[in-house]
């Protein structure tokens, strides 16, 4: 099981590599192009199936650029046919960016999903609320404990986001057809569970799709010693409207009960010179 999780946690280490490289010089680039990019990072690295899991998007990859009134920014899902990049969105110096990426490892299908919000433009008040969001977020990961439920982690999340810091925290899956919003989801194969991923990379797609199980305010599943999930969520403040909706996702493992959280951001905000989310 220790190797499924290192494994998590090289894929992950990957994906943030590949965004790396393919977010240099990003100004002007258009959301087709910057996918483009990153698709092309990916054939470096053989130990990579060549696509993400999570399609549509196209390729796995969700690319999202606006200006104020960020109204691109304000997507239900990134599944959705109005939200696949397009060569007329371009990124700008006041546009702030969503970025998405769900690589798989070919050998154990383990998945290493990254996504994050870019902003380097001139404005204060977005600075604060991305860095705000990026924190809240960070926060529920920390706060996941072996033996929690996942609702009980969905509880804390909402108490903190709306409760505290006056936010408003989701993700629409269309995969969890019952309730629809949740704050991530387990990585299939990464606690136990006996999964048969199949033999072709549509299969192994298929696999992860329909067999994650969701934070949300009903789920008992319990964090084991040993298992993988995401904490994600799109965050709007309820105060200021006009902020943009600001997405990061993280990946919370426990291996034998030891807990990592794998961020991987801190290059990726130099590349971009989002700086203000490196400092104290």
């Amino acid at each position: 099981m220790s190797d499924l999780i290192n494994s998590i946690i090289q894929t992950r280490k990957t994906a943030a590599e590949i965004t790396v490289q393919a977010l240099v010089n990003i100004d002007q680039i258009s959301e087709v192009d910057l996918r483009e990019k990153i698709l092309n990072e990916v054939k470096n690295y053989p130990e990579l199936f060549p696509l993400g899991w999570y399609d549509p998007p196209p390729s796995g990859v969700g690319i999202l650029f606006d200006v104020s009134p960020f109204i691109r920014l304000q997507f239900k899902s990134l599944r959705n046919q109005e939200s696949f990049p397009i060569e007329q969105s371009i990124f700008e110096k006041e546009s702030v960016g969503i970025v998405y990426f769900s690589p798989v490892d070919s050998k154990t299908n383990m998945i290493g999903d990254i996504g994050f919000t870019v902003y380097n433009g001139n404005d204060e008040k977005i600075k604060e609320h991305i860095k705000k969001c990026y924190e809240a977020t960070h926060r529920i990961a920390e706060h996941a404990k072996v033996g929690m439920k996942f609702r009980e982690l969905y509880s804390f999340a909402k108490d903190l986001l709306q409760k505290e810091l006056k936010i408003v925290g989701w993700m629409t899956t269309t995969s969890d057809p019952n309730l629809g919003v949740n704050l991530g989801h387990t990585v299939p194969g990464s606690f136990g569970e006996d999964l048969n991923f199949g033999n072709s990379f549509n299969e192994v797609r298929e696999t992860i799709k329909n067999n994650r199980i969701y934070i949300n305010n009903v789920e008992n599943f319990k964090i084991s010693e040993t298992c993988a999930f995401t904490v994600e969520a799109r965050l709007c403040d309820v105060n200021e409207p006009s902020l943009p909706n600001a997405f990061f996702h993280f990946i919370v493992c426990f291996n034998k009960g030891e807990k990592i959280i794998l961020d991987d951001y801190k290059q990726i905000f130099n590349t971009v010179g989002m700086h203000y989310m490196n400092s104290n």
